[in-house]
Formats: C-alpha cells, sequence, structure tokens
C-alpha cells in the first residue's frame, strides 16, 4: 500500500530580528513574559539542525526535551554551555523563598539562529523586587567539546531591572564539560548598571545526571554579589544572594517537568542580619 507522507514542517525565518524589535526594553514586563515563551513554542530553526554530538538517526535520537534537560537548557540559575541541543527552549516555574518571605517566578527562552548563535529572553521576580525583571541577550557558542575538550558560550544583553534593581548591561561566560551522563555547567558573570554606577557579579555552578532515559538529577546553584560600594543605594538592594539545591526533570518527548528546592540566603545592604530560607519551584518545559 502506498505509504503516507509525514507532514511537512513550518519554518521561521528573520527569528532573531522579529524578537528584539518586539519584546525591546520599552514594552511591559508582562508581555516580556509572555515573549518568553513565544519564542521557545513557535520559532525552530531550519530543518536538518542537528546535535554536533551526533544524535543520530530520527528514530534512534533522544527526544528533544531529554537534550536539552541533559545539557541544564531547563536549568533556573545557570546558563548552558551550548545551544545545539534543541532548535528552541522554553521554561515557567513558580515557587516560594522563605528567605524573602514572598514568590517567585522565573521564565526563560532560546532559539538557535544560526549554527553557533542563539537569541535569549528571560522574564524572573521575586521578593525582594517589585514586578518582573526582563533580560534580553544574544549567545555564542564559542567552543565545543568534540572539537576543544569543552563547551564555552558567551552570553551579552540588557537587564531591565539587574540585581542592584537599576538598568544593566549583562554578560556571562558558560563553561560546560559532558562526562558520559553528567554534565557539568559553570558560570561566571558581570553586569554593569546604568544608572548610579551600580555593578555586579555572578557564579553558578550545576551538575545534572541523567539517572534513566526521562529522568533527571542535578544540583543547581547561583551566587550575586553587589560590587558597588556607597551609602547611597536603591532601596531593598541585596548586598549579596546565594541560592544553591537539587533538582529533579521528567522528560516525555518534547515536554518536561521542572522541579528543585534548596537553600536561600541573603543579606539586604544597610541592614545588619542575614535572612535564611528554603527555596522551592515547580515548573514546565518544552524543547523542539
Amino acid at each position: 500500500m502506498p505509504s503516507v507522507a509525514n507532514g511537512a514542517r513550518m519554518h521561521f525565518g528573520d527569528i532573531g530580528g522579529d524578537f528584539f524589535m518586539s519584546y525591546g526594553p520599552t514594552n511591559g514586563p508582562r508581555c516580556a513574559a509572555l515573549a518568553a515563551l513565544v519564542i521557545g513554542v513557535c520559532a525552530p530553526a531550519p530543518a536538518g539542525a542537528q546535535d554536533d554530538r551526533g544524535a543520530g538517526t530520527a528514530s534512534s535520537a533522544p527526544a528533544p526535551a531529554q537534550r536539552s534537560a541533559s545539557a541544564g537548557a531547563f536549568s533556573n540559575w545557570t546558563t548552558t554551555a551550548r545551544s545545539d541541543t534543541q532548535r528552541a527552549a522554553a521554561r515557567v516555574t513558580g515557587g516560594y523563598d522563605s528567605a524573602g518571605k514572598g514568590a517567585t517566578f522565573d521564565s526563560g527562552a532560546e532559539v538557535q539562529l544560526m549554527k553557533r548563535w542563539a537569541a535569549r529572553a528571560t522574564a524572573s521576580s521575586s521578593p525582594a523586587s517589585a514586578g518582573l525583571g526582563l533580560r534580553l541577550e544574544g549567545k555564542l557558542d564559542a567552543l565545543r567539546q568534540e572539537t576543544n575538550g569543552v563547551d564555552l558560550a558567551f552570553a551579552g544583553g540588557y537587564e531591565s531591572r539587574g540585581f542592584n534593581e537599576v538598568p544593566a548591561v549583562a554578560g556571562t561566560l558558560a563553561l560546560g564539560r559532558s562526562l558520559g551522563r553528567l554534565q557539568l555547567l559553570a558560570n561566571v558573570g558581570y553586569a554593569r548598571g546604568l544608572e548610579d554606577a551600580e555593578q555586579y557579579g555572578s557564579a553558578g555552578l550545576a551538575g545534572i545526571y541523567q539517572a534513566s532515559q526521562q529522568l533527571q538529577l542535578g544540583v543547581d546553584s547561583r551566587l550575586r554579589i553587589d560590587l558597588e560600594r556607597d551609602e547611597d543605594e536603591p532601596p531593598g538592594e541585596r548586598a549579596w544572594e546565594l541560592l544553591a539545591g537539587p533538582t529533579v526533570t521528567f522528560t516525555l518527548g518534547s515536554f518536561a517537568l521542572i522541579g528543585g528546592t534548596g537553600l536561600a540566603v541573603n543579606e539586604l545592604r544597610l541592614q545588619p542580619g542575614l535572612n535564611v530560607g528554603a527555596i522551592g519551584y515547580l515548573g514546565l518545559g518544552a524543547a523542539f
């Protein structure tokens, strides 16, 4: 009997230009959160894009969400060191931070524009900040483990409200190494505020272990430190903040269930004492 042809895939061009024109820093933060989701679902790269590590044929390759989760693409606190494990990925998580005594929200999306170039958008909120903070950036995969022994990526762009509670220009270096079923990630970052000479540094470590075909277990962490020291500080500015704890991701095809918990510690500027508590979150992810 004649076989039934597979449905044709739809392709979307000029993703990067449309994205930055539509969701620039002049739009409202709620639109930013929606942008982060829509990008990941609606903007695949050209057909035939494939993981350089050799995902194999379509019938034998891991599902898109599994590849993305194993590389750290669904992490709340660290940036993955390569973007070719999927054409596009998105995540949304919500939780509670007892150190800050309030709810948390994180969302993000990444779209592969070319072989080593990607566009990223994130939107987040925490008890220390009112409303959503938007970050728009480009990302370059500079090194690949297959030829250089490690994965290395650079991401840089604009934050509508950085760690110092003011708009900033920020950059991150992400280093990764795959050791069989274990993926290791390290981040270091710097941001310069566009107001009041504010600036901060950041660092993160993560490990993801593929426990089974659909289950990834890991540890994620992020440290951010205010690098500008004077007596004129934005209200509620944190001197430093540490988030760290175990994570779990369960994937099914192109979708993922994300969860995490751990330690949350921060110290506010011009206020004595530490705020120590727990943080927990749940969410959904998708990769295509």
